[in-house]
């Protein structure tokens, strides 16, 4: 993994904005513009910076009077504004718009909420401190994170607004988001390296888009109230307004199955995107599993593939790579053994329309390393990247290889009791098309730590590929006896 470069911000409240100087709650609304004063101010606060501070990048929210504040510092210093939503002032739903009297006199317990200056959530349609929190981590990911300094420099400038920067600082000095913080039109705060500040962690394999649990808030976030996100930063899916689909999607995939939602997304630079989820306590499951464990994993995976596939049309999903597009790419590839017993499949006519079939959304990589056990006894998809257009079949054909079918049984477990050895026996045309179909999830596993960019090679590849070589030696050992009934 690449030296982490450490970043400082300087952030900064926009200058006086018309509706400042009315006394009128703003909140998100883009539009109030910068009064003369404040026009003034921003321009005295410009020219005590100097370009041999090495600042390479300034920032701001995409409101007016944000924007014309950056906008004098860029001129000083020659250059670029960059706008960014992450850097909003926090939605205050209905007071948005009101004068703080007006606001007081009509909605008295809302105003009383605005004016604590703590979390907004008891405020109708307005932003909750999770999602602003969220903001907060993401902006410090995307700028500050793994290629952050190289992305915008090791010195950069923010202007924003109160709210947002009362949490982005302390979110960043490890303190409650909510402590009080000078948020003056000329206050400004020197943050340095806040990525480290975020105590991040690296929760998986490094062949995976990386994911990083972080920390804000005291002591790390390590009690048992603690505030604890997980940030994803996933190569391409910033590019050719993918991100706009995802965000669509991914609201979808939580609505229906119950999985942790999307407080948070951005675009980088290098085209990236970062993401950000609340971080779920829990237990992965192991590799090795009882009979009984495997059917309730099974069940589990294919309510969760029938609840994706009624909130998702594959229709819609016509960027993502489909099981074709998965076969096509490791055809393309070199030459190994996964390779050859993809190319004598799709040989078949009949095989190769089935593939290209694209009628189902299925989630491709169900498996149990990305499969939770909650702290309240619940299991809980953690993963969320990896849908796959398919035919109808597909997501029961996932559901075997990742509930069963991939991993070694149990110590105590009859091997003809298992989900997979059940379900793919049988010479009926379901139990055919199911083989087809898992023999390929596997092959393009196997293919995946033979060849894959950042994956073959890499510590534990060897090991990952033993498993689906394994798997395919007993699936085509049920291929030749057809055995019989499901369960």
């Amino acid at each position: 993994m690449a030296t982490h470069t450490p970043v400082r911000l300087t952030v900064r409240r926009h200058a006086e904005s018309v509706w400042n100087a009315q006394a009128r709650i703003q909140g998100d609304i883009a539009s109030p513009p910068l009064t003369a004063a404040g026009a003034a101010e921003a321009e005295r606060w410009a020219a005590d910076l100097t370009v041999d501070a090495g600042i390479r990048t300034v920032w701001s929210s995409d409101a007016v009077r944000a924007r014309a504040t950056a906008a004098a510092a860029g001129r000083r210093l020659g250059l670029p504004v960059t706008s960014t939503r992450l850097l909003a002032e926090a939605g205050a739903g209905v007071l948005e718009g009101l004068t703080h009297a007006e606001a007081a006199r009509t909605l008295p317990e809302p105003h009383r909420v605005w004016k604590a200056r703590g979390d907004l959530d008891a405020i109708p349609g307005a932003e909750s401190g999770d999602r602003l929190q969220a903001r907060a981590i993401a902006f410090l990911t995307a700028a500050t994170g793994p290629g952050g300094a190289e992305l915008y420099g090791g010195a950069q400038l923010v202007v924003s607004h109160a709210a947002f920067l009362r949490c982005l600082v302390n979110t960043a000095r490890q303190r409650p988001r909510t402590t009080p913080v000078a948020i003056g039109h000329g206050d400004t705060h020197l943050l340095t390296d806040p990525w480290t500040a975020l105590r991040p962690e690296r929760l998986n394999q490094l062949w995976r888009p990386a994911a990083h649990r972080v920390s804000p808030g005291p002591d790390g976030g390590a009690g048992p109230a603690a505030t604890r996100f997980v940030v994803k930063l996933v190569p391409g899916l910033g590019a050719d307004g993918r991100l706009d689909q995802y965000r669509t999607v991914q609201h979808a995939v939580s609505t229906a199955t119950g999985t942790p939602p999307l407080l948070a997304a951005a675009t980088r630079g290098d085209g990236s995107a970062v993401t950000v989820r609340r971080f779920v306590p829990g237990t992965t499951l192991g590799h090795r599993l009882g009979t009984d464990e495997e059917w309730e994993l099974l069940d589990f995976y294919q309510r969760f593939n029938t609840r994706l596939g009624a909130a998702v049309q594959a229709d819609a999903l016509t960027g993502v790579r489909s099981l074709a597009d998965r076969i096509d790419i490791a055809l393309r590839g070199p030459d190994n053994e996964a390779v050859r017993e993809l190319r004598a499949l799709t040989g078949d006519r009949g095989l190769r329309a089935l593939f290209h079939d694209r009628s189902q959304v299925a989630d491709f990589d169900l498996h149990r390393d990305n499969t939770l056990r909650t702290d309240t006894g619940q299991l809980l998809r953690i993963d969320l990247d990896s849908l796959c257009p398919g035919p109808p079949l597909l997501g029961e054909a996932c559901a075997l290889v990742g509930a069963s079918a991939l991993y070694p049984t149990g110590q105590s477990a009859s091997p003809y009791e298992r989900p997979h050895v059940r379900r793919l026996g049988g010479d009926s045309d379901h139990a055919r098309e199911l083989r087809h179909l898992v023999r390929v999830r596997l092959l393009l596993g196997l293919w995946f730590f033979l060849a894959a960019p950042g994956a073959a090679g890499t510590e534990g590849s060897e090991r990952h590929a033993a498993l689906y070589r394994a798997a395919l030696t007993e699936l085509t050992a049920l291929d030749q006896e057809k055995g019989s009934c499901t369960r």
